[in-house]
């Protein structure tokens, strides 16, 4: 049984959990230029980078604590930003094609891309934009008055999932956004798409 549609996303967001914050910091050595590097790339790009650059120093990461995993990584500048995180879901989702490197969190949530809506209509694949545009969350399911969401964040150690109440929201929202190409899709939500 290959599960639902949400079945099927919270799989392949549990495989960008706990990977570091890391944002356009350009091209490691000796190897050629990809996602991973400018913090867009996709948790298969991260895992294949991650791979390569340790066997290039001779480490065996198996043998290696998920918090060393980490620690090389961001040593090696390998992670993902918040727009890139939530261009990678959006397309594994919604089977889009959107950029990651032409994408960043003010665009995903400008016109023509998006529409504002209200909070209280918030599903899976919608976007929270948070800082003036600099930062978003990317909703991962609404079950009642809970939302659960995921996002990469600098300050926050990297890729967290976690979750608010419509009732009671204890995060900042600037503004909740749908891409305008799901806007006529009636009814677009988990259990309707598999």
């Amino acid at each position: 049984m290959a599960g639902t549609k949400l079945d099927l996303l919270i799989k392949e967001v549990n495989k960008y959990q706990n990977l570091p914050y890391f944002c356009n910091q350009g091209i490691h050595k000796n190897i050629s230029t990809n996602n991973a590097l400018v913090g867009k790339g996709s948790a298969h790009d991260i895992a294949q980078t991650t791979l390569e650059i340790a066997n290039q120093e001779n480490i065996k990461l198996p043998n290696l604590t998920t918090v060393q995993i980490y620690n090389f990584q961001k040593k090696h500048h390998i992670g993902i930003d918040c727009s890139g995180l939530a261009c990678q879901l959006l397309n594994f989702y919604f089977s889009l094609s959107l950029d990651p490197r032409k994408t960043s969190a003010n665009h995903l949530t400008s016109s023509p891309l998006s529409t504002a809506i209200k909070l209280d209509n918030i599903r899976t694949g919608d976007l929270i934009r948070q800082k003036n545009g600099r930062h978003i969350l990317f909703i991962i399911n609404r079950l009642g008055d809970t939302v659960t969401f995921v996002d990469s964040r600098r300050d926050g150690h990297g890729v967290k999932i976690s979750t608010f109440f419509l009732s009671q929201p204890n995060i900042k929202i600037d503004g909740v956004y749908r891409l305008t190409s799901l806007q006529s899709i009636p009814g677009t939500s988990v259990e309707s798409k598999k």
